[in-house]
């Protein structure tokens, strides 16, 4: 229940001899969050809540916070621990911690006046496009990436920007070329194979899907 404790663990990789952590999502849309469902993730091995989102009303892309507090979603609150971003279109999504927006960004304007201390780091970023190889009926591809860590879960490179000219994480990533993938995994949704027996696109999940989605989805390394 300490929340310096629990800030650590969101916020650092797993050690690596820890192996696999498997978490859960569940969504709450019911009459209170109809337009703005809540998502909340839990360990899948006793059920403890680890976090929160929900996207936030009337922002001009969609935005969503990210807390520890199950049932705090303030934006100035200490239990918020970052917050996700999408660009104009829902094509691209940036996710970073809970430090304040750089100057050149748009957006900081919106924000300043609820973050007063350091600079925002880059954690991740998913782009998304039609997959023109399934046809309109598959889903689309989805790539993301997370920044890479040594064997003591140390970041190779710090994703961040505080002048136009530094890397971002999302802009290196789309590139490709960029003398700073190297400091990613970049990953890819797997795809999935036609069915003549079911009439769809299916993938297995090893029991680990309830309902059939073109929401779901696994992610593999983009070498694979």
């Amino acid at each position: 229940d300490d929340p310096k404790f629990m800030r650590e663990f969101l916020m650092k990789p797993c050690p690596k001899g820890l192996g696999t952590l498997q978490c859960f999502i569940r969504r709450n849309k019911g009459i209170k969050n109809a337009l703005f469902p809540e998502y909340r993730v839990y360990l899948k091995a006793n059920e403890t809540f680890l976090m929160t989102s929900k996207k936030r009303a009337g922002s001009k892309t969609s935005n969503y916070l990210i807390s520890m507090g199950r049932n705090d979603l303030d934006k100035n609150s200490a239990n918020i621990i970052g917050k996700l971003r999408s660009n104009f279109l829902g094509t691209e999504y940036a996710i970073y911690d809970d430090g304040r927006n750089p100057e050149f960004d748009e957006s900081y304007y919106e924000d300043r006046k609820c973050c007063d201390g350091d600079i925002r780091c880059e954690l991740g970023a998913i782009t998304y496009s039609s997959n023109t190889s399934l046809g309109s009926k598959g889903p689309r591809k989805m790539k993301a990436c997370i920044g890479k860590v040594d064997d003591e879960g140390r970041p190779l490179q710090m994703w961040q920007p505080v002048n136009r000219c530094d890397a971002k994480m999302l802009t290196s990533f789309k590139a490709k070329e960029s003398k700073h993938i190297e400091n990613l995994v970049c990953l890819e949704n797997k795809l999935p194979s036609w069915s003549d027996e079911v009439g769809g696109y299916v993938l297995n999940f090893n029991g680990r899907v309830s309902k059939a989605s073109v929401k779901n989805f696994q992610l593999v390394e983009e070498s694979d």
